[in-house]
């Protein structure tokens, strides 16, 4: 890729006006911007960079010793500015309007915590028409060198000549440049205080010192300044360790000790300049401890780059992206890169990468190992699942039949029986009068023999004669009725026995059944729909 300077069209026209009006162009303010996270293709219908990062005052603007319609405009970026990619670069005129836009070599601009200990000075090369529109600047507060010209030209005994061993150089006036190689014994030196504050604990005696040390220490208790001394209300040095001391007795838990290194003999002033704003702390983590608060690398650590957190509200909050996604630029967001990489998608494969799309979902725990969820890589997605369980289900009336049976012969026997002797009665009878009758004979008469009539006998010679037969009759027979009465009859036991029943198929035959549906379209708990976003 070429890197370029081009003239805007407002530059262009701006030149042109110049020059026939003979009026200069002043060039005061730079700017350097990251591009989106992406390379840039400056044309001359552009009026601003694509994103801008950082706009100063140009340090200088400069002629070409060599070719006087070649100007460099240059801009130095602090030490304490940076996080982010230079890609692009503008100039602009006193107007505020872009006089040349053009490109850089990608170079991050890291900032103080990220290890930037220098400033970096990005330049502009431009031409010109006319070399007589341009106005020269130079900011006399800063000049900038290269290393070689440094190392070639600018030497020790140049700078700082004269002098013997074991003198000093200082300062013989507040003039620049006006040094003065000055003996040991003649030099005044002025220090600053240097304090520490700490708050005792209950019955403690032995306190241990960060930032001071024993040797020209004074020791306020409660406000009220200890003598050094064996006392009771005063306090020793340790003999061996210069950074702690012994009280001569505890005092209440939470007394505030301060304990003053190079305690003036008056009153001491201010140790730190306000125009500093707090730059010149000399023990910057026990400011934060003694101000409750917390810096920057301290609070990234508790609330780090890839933290997942949800947000009563529809926006996303300060240093948070919503969980959406969504494309981001590597360079941009580099601690969120470096934290989850492409776990979630790789963006264009070179200048973005993709964030975790959080809407939507539950969010559940990675197994890691564990075996609970097993099969599972950090950031997969996984589809809904109902749990195996039972239903309660109802069936139909159908298939209804009979069954034939019938029994085999088995268990003949017999029962034996008696009665008991019950009823012990007499019977009366009678007969009614019936049957009164004559039977005739017939025969002749005989010696001896009667006379003919009723009753009487032939006789024969030899034999008797019979009568026929005539009078046959019955009697009725009437008997009383002698009372009701009841027998016992006993019937022995047979014997157990058993029969084989066999039931005849009856057809098959099905029934319908109805379960009943439950649910939604989705398995879910009770919720409350919230925003998610991450750290960045």
């Amino acid at each position: 890729m070429l890197f370029k300077t081009i003239h805007t069209f407002y530059g262009l026209t701006a030149m042109a006006e110049a020059e026939s009006a003979g009026a200069p162009i002043n060039l005061p303010t730079m700017a350097v911007g990251d591009g989106n996270g992406n390379p840039t293709d400056p044309q001359e219908t552009d009026t601003q960079l694509v994103r801008e990062r950082y706009r100063a005052a140009v340090n200088r603007v400069y002629q070409s010793p060599t070719d006087p319609k070649r100007f460099t405009a240059e801009l130095v970026v602090p030490a304490d500015i940076g996080g982010f990619t230079m890609r692009e670069v503008a100039v602009f005129d006193s107007h505020g309007s872009m006089f040349v836009v053009g490109t850089l070599p990608d170079t991050y601009k890291p900032t103080l915590d990220e290890g930037a200990f220098s400033d970096v000075v990005v330049r502009v090369d431009f031409l010109v028409s006319n070399a007589q529109i341009i106005t020269l600047q130079v900011d006399p507060a800063i000049a900038v060198a290269s290393q070689q010209w440094v190392l070639s030209n600018v030497k020790a005994a140049q700078i700082i000549p004269g002098g013997t061993v074991t003198q000093f150089l200082g300062k013989a006036s507040n003039a620049d440049g006006d040094y003065q190689w000055k003996e040991m014994d003649a030099i005044n030196v002025t220090v600053d205080t240097v304090a520490e504050k700490q708050l005792l604990a209950a019955n403690q005696t032995t306190v241990d010192l960060t930032v001071t040390t024993t040797y020209g220490l004074a020791v306020y208790v409660a406000g009220l300044r200890l003598d050094k001394g064996t006392g009771a209300d005063e306090w020793q040095p340790d003999a061996n360790i210069p950074t702690r001391l012994k009280l001569g007795k505890s005092y209440a838990a939470n007394t505030r000790i301060t304990l003053v290194n190079n305690e003036p003999a008056g009153s001491a002033p201010a140790p730190l300049e306000r125009g500093n704003n707090l730059a010149d702390v000399i023990d910057k983590a026990a400011g934060r401890t003694n101000l409750d608060v917390f810096s920057k690398s301290e609070t990234r650590t508790m609330a780090p780059a890839g933290l997942v957190a949800t947000f009563a509200r529809s926006t996303a909050p300060t240093g948070w992206l919503k969980a959406n996604g969504a494309a981001v630029s590597r360079t941009a967001y580099a601690d969120l890169f470096a934290a989850i990489g492409t776990t979630h998608g790789a963006g264009d494969g070179f200048n973005t990468f993709n964030l975790p799309d959080l809407r939507g979902e539950f969010i559940r725990g990675w197994d890691d190992s564990r075996g609970v969820d097993g099969d599972r890589v950090l950031g997969s997605w996984q589809s809904g699942a109902m749990e195996s369980h039972i239903h309660s289900a109802t069936t139909a009336d159908a298939g209804g039949h009979v069954h034939t049976g019938t029994t085999n012969s088995a268990g003949a026997h017999n029962h034996a029986a008696s009665t008991a002797t019950a009823g012990n009665h007499a019977h009366g009878a009678w007969t009614d009068a019936q049957g009164q009758h004559t039977h005739a004979a017939l025969g002749s008469p005989g010696v001896g023999q009667g006379a003919a009539g009723p009753n009487s006998v032939m006789q024969a010679l030899g034999s008797t004669n019979t009568t026929s037969a005539a009078g046959l009759h019955s009697h009725n027979v009437g008997v009383a009725s002698a009372g009701d009465h009841t027998h016992g009859v006993s019937v022995g036991s047979g014997g157990e026995h058993s029969h084989n029943l066999s039931i005849a198929s009856a057809g098959t035959h099905s029934h319908s059944i109805t379960i009943s549906s439950a649910g939604g379209l989705e398995t879910r708990p009770r919720n409350v729909a919230l925003l998610v976003c991450i750290k960045y």
